[in-house]
């Protein structure tokens, strides 16, 4: 890593010469470079050179008074670089990367919002988060934002005529949404279709945004684990593990050995449970209603294991600054291990399904297919991606709790279809039962936890895990008191759903949900 890392400062160094205002490295994992906000393009072409795989993992902004920070986090040669640059609050404007890296394009629009941040040369600069009638001059995450009362202060809007058919008179437009039967959560998709094929795709997300980030403000670290916990109940130990991994690294808090593997365990746990929801989801959305029923009734055997682990069915609440909240039972240990053998049996029946069943066939088998240089232009990630060919895995890539010393492979198939995407969350759930048995059968002797105090020093660290959806991002400011200053979100889906624009697109009407339901996505942990 530590070779990686100085080839990508000489890369910088080099090219860019005296135009570095500031680098430093956070930790060994971490490289922070400052530029000034003309040369930010520059920096951002040299770092996604370096990698085949590199992309865009985040943008953060962070309201410094007078000035508004930008950060642009990316992922290179397995670690994170952050190219930071100041735009003044008064006139906040920059060039937009998205002619570098099209998966930009929501993480720009979704800082205009919030931040009141021009992108320059975006090609889509509409609203992304907030309502059509929110006030123009008020972003949410400054500092100075006035938020109270605020039904009172929304603008009247002109009523959009989305359902028109455009000019042409030949394309018609087909509304998904916000309220609809598939979409347990409302976001709106509006295909634009002639005839039975889908032309293009319009996403609007945001219809239940939760201000999550600006919440955490007025929290202490210790009531934000259980706040970030509710990003997402399907994934809820993932974001917990992700943040306090995060506030340990501005303390300079390392959690024991033990505490490691249990996190590792209850993470798989949340992994199996999670793929397997979205498997018999799969199956609901393309009328085979029994696989639904049979996979459903299967992940109960890992609901109960983290009920065993944790206490708890969904909301695990298990992980803490400092380690886990509880141990682990020597004799429940036998109890999970007969679990997981019983589960491994099951994913040979349901492995055989989805390569021989005709339906499962005709209904998945090259239908929303993303090839693997589009997959690496939108920045997608987790199994979307790997059912493309792309070879990420935090897991792998940046090691954290017990990863980094248990074997296991990367799962990846070249196909990039929706069929694809299934196969590669099942092929995970084998790997995920092969890790918790490795870690069950060496779990180190010794404490679960460490105690921290409450004040967290002032400091700043970017965190990353590998949730069941792909990378979850995030960074955290500390300012030395109980309540930190910024807490930055990136979760799977608002990196994913870039890619249904262009799987979709093309492809017939019925395929939609196929297509759909194979990204998996989580609207609850994309509107945080």
């Amino acid at each position: 890593m530590a070779n990686a890392e100085n080839k990508i400062m000489e890369a910088l160094d080099y090219q860019l010469e005296d135009k570095i205002l500031e680098a430093q490295k956070v930790r060994p994992e971490r490289i922070f470079i400052k530029v000034n906000p003309d040369v930010h393009k520059d920096a951002l072409k040299i770092l996604l050179q370096e990698d085949e795989n590199a992309g865009i993992s985040a943008i953060t902004g962070v309201d410094l008074k007078d000035n508004i920070e930008l950060m642009y986090h990316v992922r290179t040669r397995g670690t994170i670089v952050t190219v930071r640059t100041e735009v003044c609050k008064e006139n906040a404007t920059i060039e937009s990367i998205t002619d570098l890296i099209p998966g930009a394009d929501f993480h720009e629009r979704e800082t205009a919002d919030l931040f009141g941040v021009t992108f320059r040369g975006h090609p889509n600069p509409a609203r992304l988060i907030l309502p059509e009638n929110w006030p123009g001059n008020l972003f949410p995450l400054r500092k100075d934002a006035e938020i109270e009362n605020i039904h009172s202060k929304l603008e009247n809007a002109a009523v959009s005529c989305e359902n028109r058919s455009s000019d042409d008179g030949k394309l018609v437009n087909i509304i998904v949404g916000p309220q609809h039967p598939a979409l347990i959560e409302p976001e709106k998709f509006s295909l634009r279709v002639d005839g039975e094929i889908v032309k293009e795709v319009i996403p609007r997300i945001g219809y239940v945004h939760r201000g999550v980030e600006k919440a955490t403000e007025k929290r202490t670290y210790l009531q934000n684990i259980y706040l970030v916990e509710r990003i997402c109940g399907i994934c809820n130990a993932c974001h917990a593990t992700c943040f306090c991994q995060t506030v340990e690294s501005i303390m300079g808090t390392e959690s024991p050995a033990r505490a490691k593997y249990l996190r590792t365990i209850v993470l798989e746990l949340n992994r199996i449970q999670s793929h397997m929801l979205l498997l018999g989801h799969a199956g609901l959305e393309i009328g085979f209603e029994s696989l639904f029923q049979y996979l459903w009734r299967d992940r109960e055997s890992a609901m109960d294991m983290m009920e065993l682990l944790t206490g708890n069915r969904v909301i695990a609440s298990f992980i803490t600054i400092g380690g886990v909240r509880r141990d682990l039972k020597e004799g429940d240990i036998p109890k999970i291990k007969t679990g997981l053998t019983a589960l491994k049996e099951r994913l040979d029946f349901y492995k055989e399904l989805l390569e021989t069943d005709s339906t499962l066939k005709m209904r998945m088998r090259n239908v929303g297919i993303l090839r693997k240089d589009d997959a690496l232009k939108l920045c997608v990630v987790g199994p979307v991606a790997r059912a493309s060919g792309v070879e990420i895995d935090v897991r792998k890539d940046d090691p954290y709790a017990a990863y980094g010393e248990i074997p296991f492979k990367i799962v990846t198939r070249n196909e990039g279809d929706s069929w694809a995407r299934l196969m590669v969350r099942l092929d995970e759930i084998s790997e995920s039962i092969g890790i918790m048995n490795f870690a069950l059968e060496n779990l180190p002797k010794g404490p679960y936890r460490v105690r921290v105090p409450r004040i967290v020093p002032a400091g700043e660290a970017l965190g990353r895990a590998e949730a069941p959806r792909g990378e979850l991002f995030y960074y955290v400011k500390s300012n030395g008191t109980a309540y930190p200053e910024r807490v930055k979100v990136r979760t799977p889906t608002f990196s994913n759903i870039l890619s249904f624009v262009k799987i979709a697109k093309g492809g017939n009407i019925a395929d939609v949900p196929a297509s759909f339901v194979s990204l998996d996505p989580c609207f609850s942990c994309t509107d945080r």
